[in-house]
């Protein structure tokens, strides 16, 4: 068999066994020479697997043969082993990956938004609560009513206050 037949066949090959980590990494997280394999375009290029007729070679030969053979031509290829390392740093590591990965900053960024999300939340109700208590207060300072009355006003705004704070403290922006 000649060399670009060879080089082919492990061009498509790659790119099977690529796809498959990204759909089913947990399958593939114990392989150590695989996810040493997937943390470099050169180490990509001297993995080798017979049972998937996957030959090691030269990264400019991975290069070259993926350029003819595939659609994007080795941007495809590459872009395929990152998603496939992350793939299976995410089942290793969990969601909660470390910062200095691809995946560990995507997760973190998604952490942050979503507690911005809920401190956005949070803020709302608090500055509606602001207004809601201010206008109260000014009612009562401008109110006719009885001392006794007033004491019984402000009775219920402050458990009605108490209930909008607790909400707002426990449950509010979750």
């Amino acid at each position: 068999m000649k060399s670009f037949e060879v080089n082919q066949k492990k061009i498509i090959a790659t790119k099977s066994l690529l796809l498959e980590i990204i759909t089913a990494p947990s399958d593939f997280k114990g392989i150590e020479k695989l996810v040493l394999a997937l943390k470099s375009q050169n180490g990509l290029a001297k993995f080798s697997d017979n049972e998937r007729n996957i030959t090691p070679c030269s990264l400019n030969t991975l290069k070259s043969a993926s350029e003819s053979l595939l659609d994007r031509g080795f941007l495809e290829l590459d872009e395929l082993r990152v998603n496939a390392k992350d793939a299976i740093e995410t089942v290793v590591i969990g969601y909660k990956a470390i910062k200095s990965t691809r995946t560990g900053l995507k997760n973190k960024v998604d952490e942050l938004e979503l507690k911005l999300g809920t401190m956005q939340k949070s803020h709302f109700l608090l500055s509606t609560l602001i207004c809601e208590l201010r206008r109260e207060l000014r009612q009562m300072a401008y109110s006719s009513d009885s001392v006794k009355q007033r004491k019984i006003t402000y009775q219920e705004m402050n458990s009605k206050i108490e209930a909008k704070l607790s909400y707002t403290q426990n449950s509010g922006g979750a």
